[in-house]
């Protein structure tokens, strides 16, 4: 796919990039990503370094990863329900950069990323209890430590820091077995249901929210919108 990304030197940056990508050929984009150095270009006028973001499918069949990333700029429109995306039949949708390097990160370590995301609803559930901050927190998996223990990255609790919090893994397991038995119910069900498996989706409220397939604009498929 060939697009023209904007500068702020007002200059039109040519850009390529693949719309379906299979780890399994390319493992180097997976190291790419985790830099932060994929759909990446550099204008040509000015020198700067552009982040531009398009729809793109990632995919290892090996590791059983189907993946739509969207980007960040039509989160709102997603968690509306008026998403173009919202009927992709994908095993997983994420939104924005910083979720698709979670989602490998989960695949990497062998972990469950349904738990994963049930321990961050407690995670934040806390956070917010103890510091009720003003800005929306964000919390990313990164790693698991030489304990086993789960890494986590915590995004808005001061401006300008990132945080780090250690889960134990004993933590995990229990999560794994309260998951299992309420993700058919509130608050969990609205998060852990696939395609797009995010505690994101209950931390905004919109007034003009709609459920899937209630809307005109919403009933018709993706695939029919997609950029060409």
């Amino acid at each position: 796919m060939k697009k023209l990304v904007p500068c702020s030197c007002f200059a039109p940056v040519p850009f390529e990039y693949d719309e379906e990508i299979d780890l399994k050929k390319t493992p180097e984009v997976a190291n790419r990503i985790f830099e932060g150095t994929f759909m990446s270009v550099k204008c040509p006028k000015c020198g700067k370094e552009l982040h531009p973001e398009f729809n793109f499918t990632i995919k290892h069949e090996d590791k059983k990863i189907d993946i739509l990333f969207v980007p960040e700029r039509e989160r709102d429109d997603y968690l509306r329900g008026k998403s173009r995306y919202q009927f992709k039949k994908v095993s997983r949708i994420v939104i924005g950069f910083p979720e698709l390097q979670e989602k490998l990160k989960i695949v990497n370590e062998g972990l469950d990323d349904l738990v994963v995301e049930t321990v961050k609803y407690y995670m934040l559930s806390k956070i917010e209890a103890d510091n009720k901050p003003e800005n929306e927190v964000r919390c990313y998996f990164d790693h698991l430590d030489e304990k086993s223990n789960l890494i986590f990255q915590i995004h808005g609790l001061k401006q300008d820091e990132v945080g780090f919090l250690a889960i134990p893994k004993s933590f995990y397991d229990v999560a794994r077995v309260k998951m299992l038995a309420y993700k058919r119910m509130e608050p969990f069900s609205l998060f852990l249901t696939p395609p797009y498996v995010s505690v994101l989706r209950i931390s905004r409220v919109y007034e003009d929210i709609q459920e899937e397939g209630t809307d005109g604009q919403a009933d018709k498929p993706a695939d029919s919108t997609d950029e060409k």
